[in-house]
């Protein structure tokens, strides 16, 4: 199924804000079309990428003191492995919840939205760490990638599914279609000499919860903020790819084939075009569009149609703007406002 995205705005996940009620204020008030949830790293380290979707894994061990988490291997972990399937199994997707020690500012979202959807609301987004990214984050008691470890990795795999079916089950209450983006900020390193497992074997794993989001009826996205195996990436089941398109257009672009048969299958773009790690504040609204306006054009001389690739597009920022500073996250945030309205009016 194709969804006309029209260029709308939304965000990628953290905020560097440590009150949940004005971050989720915020996702309101600058994303209406298809706000967020915030993450919110900056008031707790439990809100870290990785950390946040640990709740319910089979060995995990929370460090308080070093503020880490890690799977404890040298343990006899079949009970836990036997209740972590056994509830996978039945789908009992409240097992797999994010509780508001992990991610204070979603019941802050599910508060304001009951009292009123924003009049532009057409979705609602949510996210949870790429398979890639938590394999090679996650470690065991010893300091080894968990990746390593085949039966704690397809844990972590499915249990990151599950987090995303229970997303998907708390915000459909609102009537509007659900978009999970898998964050994959670790997808530069592979194929590279340091890279833990091959291309196949990640796109295998981002299928598996492509899948349940689609079991769910929810949209599945995938974010890149660096250069990644692109081909492999428009090649899986995903329905909207995210990519840096203020630093890496030129990389993405490489590989208008593969664009071409993702756009027809229905498929989305959303063009992190406003940076964040890169931003400086001397950034204008005519700059990215000029910027989004060169990529259109070099789809279009492949043959894309402009107005396929406006209707199958949204704005975003680059990345995540958890490691910024308030001012600077709400700055880059009226500049997405400003550059996805004038985008709009292009249809």
């Amino acid at each position: 199924m194709t969804h006309s995205f029209n260029c709308i705005a939304t965000g990628i996940g953290s905020l560097p804000i440590t009150d949940p009620d004005k971050a989720a204020a915020l996702s309101l008030q600058y994303l209406p079309e298809a706000p967020i949830w915030p993450q919110l790293p900056q008031r707790d380290f439990r809100e870290q990428m990785d950390s946040q979707y640990s709740e319910s894994l089979p060995g995990i061990r929370l460090d308080a003191v070093k503020k880490r988490f890690f799977f404890d291997t040298s343990k006899d972990l079949t009970t836990e492995f036997e209740k972590f399937f056994e509830q996978y199994l039945d789908k009992n997707y409240s097992f797999f919840k994010i509780s508001a020690e992990y991610a204070a500012a979603f019941p802050s979202f599910i508060k304001l939205l009951k009292q009123g959807l924003p009049s532009k609301m057409r979705f609602i987004k949510g996210h949870i760490t790429g398979p890639l990214t938590a394999g090679i984050s996650f470690k065991d008691e010893t300091g080894k990638d968990i990746v390593h470890n085949e039966m704690l990795f397809d844990a972590v795999v499915k249990g990151l599914a599950m987090k995303a079916a229970w997303q998907i089950q708390e915000l459909k209450q609102f009537g509007k279609p659900v978009i999970i983006f898998i964050d994959e900020p670790a997808m530069e390193s592979l194929g590279s000499a340091f890279s833990a497992v091959s291309s196949e074997v990640v796109a295998e794993k981002l299928n598996e919860i492509i899948d349940t989001i689609h079991e769910l009826g929810g949209l599945a996205g995938i974010h890149c903020c660096g250069n990644a195996d692109w081909p492999m990436i428009f090649n899986t089941r995903v329905d909207i790819v995210n990519f840096d398109a203020f630093g890496y257009m030129e990389k993405v672009m490489l590989y208008p084939d593969d664009i071409k048969k993702f756009l027809a299958r229905g498929g989305a773009l959303a063009w992190g075009v406003v940076p964040t790690g890169a931003f400086t504040g001397d950034e204008t609204a005519e700059l990215l569009l000029a910027k989004l306006y060169a990529g259109i054009k070099r789809l279009e001389a492949a043959g894309i149609a402009r107005d396929v690739v406006l209707r199958q597009s949204l704005i975003t920022p680059s990345c995540g703007m958890g490691s910024l500073t308030p001012d600077k996250a709400e700055a880059i945030l009226k500049l997405l406002r400003d550059v996805s309205d004038r985008m709009q009016k292009l249809l």
